[in-house]
């Protein structure tokens, strides 16, 4: 497996060297900058899939090094030993994707490496597709953007990982009179606990330890405009109450402030959960559920619409070969795209295809570098390898091996080779914790866990 390129950008030269060593032993090819400066060339390259940025660099502090570096496909972890609440809620609005403390040692951030590769932007991994294609499936979608875009009602926009929920958010925005107003995003699922109110709300001036100047708010900055939710269904019940409470007054109140400010926002939240099933679980609030639910854009994955995988598939060609060469696909390679079920949509489907243009010798990619790309897209597991292929069939006792029966075997495969450790064995397999603790239940596995 090709591992990703890390940069190390921290001013201190025993961490930074440390750190180098360590991940290059670990088989990750790594680069190093030593200043700012040097961070904001190597991100604007994007040269590298992950960064790891500390926060103070000495000629330019790492928040205006994300300033500096907006637009850079480089997803980037903050590691810092001068970590506050206030930084870390502006190093996430500014697109950093975690936020680590000092110390910390390269095993330790095996998982959130693999996590940030793993789950590219949603628009870059869509390839800035604008819902390619012209399936009737898509067509229902565009329909349906077309009709509720206008309307100032809040939108849920449902479908599996990597399907371009954002996209279709975005699309929303577009076609709203609120278009050339702000579009703000949020990643719920990765709300922490104690950030979840000043990453939302904002807060004042002295509101906590370092909050030395007021901040708006992703609810404030998003005034006038759109605020998308997404992964809404990974939101905490805490987070649910307060969430539903800026919804129905249109105010918010920020950390340590005095009264409500009113806000004037369209939510549009996502999931790829059934948020219907969740409610009746419990787990989620029935009331913030109608509250979301006004309308709603269901995203239909590519299994579904394959004669939008041609099309899909030829745009992310162009992106992933950047203009430096020109790979097509030949009839034997579409043939081998619609064989295939893309369970990871079309987030895998760029993968996928970046992978065999990488390695492709000629100029078209034919149904081999189809297969290999594929062979090599779930992280290389053997057992994973094995679930994607067709189930065998016992001719002799007329049984089959079913979907399901491959799915436990995968699962448990995974959960023993990883020590029962259920975060490492959730981002393998590309799936939430909660998700994961209710299949090992009813596979009768006891995680230890609530």
């Amino acid at each position: 497996m090709t591992h990703p390129r890390i940069l190390v950008a921290d001013d201190d030269n025993a961490f930074r060297l440390a750190m180098s060593k360590a991940l290059g032993r670990l088989g990750f090819p790594v680069e190093e900058a030593a200043t700012g400066m040097d961070a904001i060339l190597a991100l604007r390259s994007g040269r590298s899939d992950v960064a790891l940025l500390d926060l103070q660099l000495g000629d330019i502090d790492g928040l205006e090094v994300l300033r500096q570096s907006q637009g850079s496909r480089t997803r980037v972890i903050v590691v810092t030993g001068h970590g506050t609440i206030p930084a870390a809620v502006e190093a996430l609005r500014l697109g950093a994707v975690n936020f680590v403390q000092k110390p910390v040692d390269a095993p330790s951030l095996l998982p959130l490496l693999e996590d940030a590769v793993a789950h590219p932007h949603e628009e870059e991994a869509a390839g800035n597709l604008g819902l390619a294609g012209n399936s009737a499936a898509l067509g229902r979608v565009r329909e349906l953007i077309r009709r509720a875009g206008p309307t100032d009602e809040t939108v849920l926009v449902t479908g599996e990982s990597g399907t371009g929920k954002e996209l279709v958010a975005r699309a929303l925005h577009a076609s709203s009179n609120r278009a050339k107003m702000p579009f703000v995003a949020f990643n719920c699922a990765q709300a922490h606990r104690d950030l979840f109110d000043a990453e939302l709300f904002g807060y004042v001036k002295g509101a906590f330890t370092g909050a030395t100047q007021d901040r708006l708010g992703l609810f404030r900055e998003a005034n006038g405009g759109t605020l998308f939710l997404d992964e809404v269904g990974e939101l905490p019940e805490g987070a649910q109450a307060k969430l539903l409470r800026a919804l129905e007054t249109r105010s918010v109140r920020p950390v340590g402030g005095a009264r409500e400010e009113p806000v004037d926002v369209r939510v549009i939240a996502a999931t790829n959960r059934d948020l219907a099933e969740e409610v009746r679980s419990g787990r989620f609030r029935e009331d913030l559920f109608y509250r979301l639910h006004v309308l709603s854009v269901g995203v239909p994955p590519l299994r579904q619409r394959k004669e939008d995988l041609a099309p899909i598939a030829k745009t992310l060609l162009v992106r992933c070969c950047g203009g430096s060469r020109t790979v097509s696909l030949d009839e034997s390679a579409v043939a081998e795209l619609e064989r295939y079920d893309w369970p990871g949509n079309v987030r895998e489907l760029a993968n996928v295809l970046k992978r065999a243009a990488i390695f492709c010798s000629g100029q078209a990619l034919d149904a081999a570098d189809i297969r290999e790309a594929v062979g090599a897209s779930i992280f290389n597991h053997p057992e994973a390898r094995a679930a994607a292929r067709p189930a065998a069939v016992d001719t002799d006792g007329g049984n089959e091996t079913t979907l399901a029966d491959l799915e436990k075997k995968h699962i448990l495969d995974t959960f023993e080779r990883m020590g029962g450790n259920v975060t490492r064995v959730a981002q393998a397999l590309g799936i939430d914790r909660r998700t994961l603790q209710r299949k090992l239940k009813g596979f009768g596995r006891d995680t230890g866990e609530d």
